[in-house]
């Protein structure tokens, strides 16, 4: 229990039999700056589930700011709701405090179990609900990235596109897919223009502690920007008219039938 050294042993005790007693609860983390509890993750658990962050011992960001806060005293965990009647009611209440609080702003690595009737916007409501179906032109052909496990609601510019560019297991590359369509729960997040494809691990990642070295092997990345701002326009917070992915992370778009990418 490398982080528990620094915490008084007795109180770590009292904690976990309170816990005990609450049944399945909501938590989350916070850095105390004075009165103010800012929360950095948000979790769900049983007992000392939450009490279990303190004793990891791997280099996540999460776990390095456990470890500055216990250091510089300024650590702290808040029961946001207790005695939860059900693990679906927990996780929804789980999915709606990171929405609200905005991935972006938290150490959350996604966004929470009941993520799929997570925040979006009204519009984005209406053309999922409304089944209207934005098929992409030939003009604008690429490939649907499905994001459905790592897109957080609040990510930065750069997150979104850290997450779309890479690292993928044999895309298609062919010179015809020239564009690359950030999705979750198939609305198009973002769009971007793709330039070239080069190995995995070749471009530096500065928002993601999730790749795995061992991962790079065999894998791809694209090298690209945002889209022109008229194609942003035209597709970014629709809902894609899209053939099913059978599994695989990415889907083909804006191709006819006679089309088809080798």
């Amino acid at each position: 229990m490398e982080i528990l050294k620094n915490i008084d042993i007795n109180s770590y005790v009292i904690y976990k039999n309170t816990l005990d007693t609450i049944g399945l609860y909501v938590y989350a983390l916070c850095e105390i700056n004075g009165n103010k509890r800012t929360p950095f993750y948000i979790g769900k658990g049983k007992g000392n589930r939450c009490l279990q962050h303190l004793s990891e011992r791997n280099d996540t960001k999460k776990v390095e700011k456990i470890r500055k806060l216990i250091s510089d005293n300024k650590f702290g965990i808040d029961i946001l709701r207790h005695n939860i009647d059900s693990d679906r009611a927990a996780k929804l209440i789980e999915a709606t405090c990171i929405d609200l609080l905005g991935v972006g702003e938290l150490t959350n690595a996604v966004r929470g179990s009941g993520s799929a009737m997570g925040r979006m916007t009204i519009e984005e409501i209406y053309n999922i609900n409304m089944a209207v179906e934005t098929e992409i032109d030939g003009e604008h052909a690429g490939l649907a990235f499905l994001l459905n496990k790592t897109y957080k609601s609040g990510m930065s510019d750069l997150e979104l596109f850290e997450v779309t560019r890479g690292i993928w297991f044999n895309p298609p590359r062919d010179e015809s897919v020239k564009f690359a369509y950030a999705t979750y729960g198939g609305i198009i997040k973002e769009v971007y223009s793709i330039h070239s494809w080069v190995s995995a691990g070749t471009q530096q990642y500065f928002t993601r502690d999730d790749i795995d070295d061992r991962l790079e092997r065999n894998r791809m990345e694209f090298i690209g920007r945002k889209a022109d701002d008229d194609i942003r326009e035209k597709y970014v917070g629709k809902l894609i008219k899209k053939s099913r992915a059978y599994g695989t992370p990415f889907v083909k778009v804006g191709f006819s039938s006679k089309k088809i990418i080798k």
